[in-house]
């Protein structure tokens, strides 16, 4: 079986296996089509994840959203709350979800995937797809062990041997004639760069890419990612020529950072003191510098018949402003 996973990662999602002759063909009203889709030749599973792929799968045929269901939290935006809904393959779920909410839902079978490789590694929601692709195929192996054991025995007995080692469930039974070579597992979209957002679920992922060819499935993962480059080795990596002269670059960056902060630092001081002269000419300006107004710390009265313009005056001597 070849599954394809998909992230959000701009670099190679779009780049993933959605489409093929056949598919545009029926696109343009030439034949009818069903899935699955091939791509070369070869027909890919799409399993994708995250709000993000929501708008660059091209299809998908599996969906994966085990956050916990919290409408009108970012992460479940209307749209995509909508996609979900509206999805026509299965949605794994963490846990319980409305029904109406989540119409194809089924619960991820997390006690299963622990009891197989621990909890160590799940730490992001490609490692849990690639965790439960591993042992998707290794079911349809064992069905495959079966379904070859029994070819040359009587049609009932055939199908009680099929009904003991039975596929996974949204599997073709087409997958119980191909050899185990052509199993193969898919990253596109997948970058985990080594950031801190990243940095942890990064060695989840790259710990099931080994595990997937340890037990003789293939992967492919796109020149365009980074998922296949390790850390560097702890210790060993400082005696490295390259490592050697990029960490001496970073000190050099990180002291031009400081610098630079420190000049900033003292540009935000002038800029607060030449803003707090602005704001006091300001004051002056739109204050002080008409030659009109009325004097102040007298009782001014107006002429009598006339306007207001320049015509109060003071008050006769020896009358104060009341206090």
């Amino acid at each position: 079986m070849k599954i394809a996973l998909i992230g959000s990662a701009p670099s190679s999602t779009n780049l993933a296996p959605y489409w093929d002759k056949t598919y545009l063909d029926f696109l343009q009203g030439k034949e009818p089509f069903a899935p699955p889709l091939t791509h070369g030749g070869e027909k890919w599973d799409i399993w994708a994840c995250s709000p993000g792929a929501a708008g660059q799968v091209g299809r998908a045929t599996r969906w994966f959203e085990v956050h916990r269901w919290e409408p009108g939290r970012e992460w479940f935006q209307v749209g995509y709350l909508e996609f979900i809904r509206r999805f026509k393959g299965p949605v794994y779920v963490g846990g319980e979800v409305p029904q109406q909410e989540v119409p194809m839902q089924r619960r991820y079978p997390i006690a299963k995937v622990e009891n197989e490789f621990s909890s160590y590694f799940l730490t992001s929601s490609l490692a849990l797809m690639m965790a439960l692709a591993i042992l998707e195929i290794e079911q349809i192996r064992s069905s495959r062990r079966a379904y070859r054991a029994t070819l040359a025995l009587p049609d009932a007995e055939r199908m009680a041997a099929a009904t003991a080692n039975p596929m996974p469930e949204f599997v073709s039974i087409e997958e119980l004639t191909k050899p185990d070579e052509d199993d193969e597992i898919g990253f596109w979209g997948v970058d985990m760069a080594a950031t801190e957002e990243y940095g942890y679920q990064r060695a989840g992922c790259q710990y099931f890419i080994l595990e997937t060819l340890r037990r003789g499935i293939g992967v492919y993962v796109p020149p365009e990612s980074c998922l296949l480059r390790p850390m560097p080795v702890y210790g060993i990596s400082e005696w490295d020529h390259n490592y050697i002269k990029m960490t001496q670059r970073m000190r050099e960056m990180n002291a031009r950072r400081e610098q630079l902060q420190n000049e900033a630092q003292k540009a935000q001081i002038n800029l607060a003191s030449v803003s707090g002269a602005i704001d006091d000419l300001n004051y002056m300006v739109n204050t002080w510098t008409s030659p009109y107004g009325l004097p102040a710390g007298k009782t001014l009265r107006l002429k009598s018949n006339t306007g207001l313009g320049g015509v109060a005056e003071p008050a006769p001597e020896g009358i104060t402003k009341p206090s």
